[in-house]
């Protein structure tokens, strides 16, 4: 994989990806907590709504979690080309679909 494309934690490294998987999930699990724990100060010194989109976080987690899922499922029976050109196509299906409805 070119460089850009690795995640920060496998840049320059050189470590496999099954290898630095753990940390990489481990890092998003704290930075979600911290910034959970960021709103709920805020919500204690603030006055006035600031309670994120309890719906919209929890299907992109929910979404994230399937799509995790069904990539390391995939991953050993796709080449790396097919599931990068899945990826895509779905980015750009559900962009468009976002687009559209902005446009309403």
């Amino acid at each position: 994989m070119r460089g850009w494309r690795r995640p920060l934690a496998r840049r320059g490294s050189g470590t496999a990806a099954r290898q630095s998987s753990r940390p990489e999930c481990s890092s998003t699990f704290i930075t979600s907590l911290v910034g959970a724990g960021t709103y709920a100060l805020l919500a204690l010194t603030t006055t006035g709504d600031i309670a994120p989109d309890r719906l919209l976080g929890l299907t992109g987690g929910l979404g994230g979690l399937t799509g995790g899922y069904l990539g390391a499922r995939l991953q050993p029976h796709l080449p790396e080309t097919a599931l990068r050109l899945l990826l895509g196509a779905l980015a750009i299906v559900v962009g468009t679909f976002y687009a559209v409805q902005g446009l309403r």
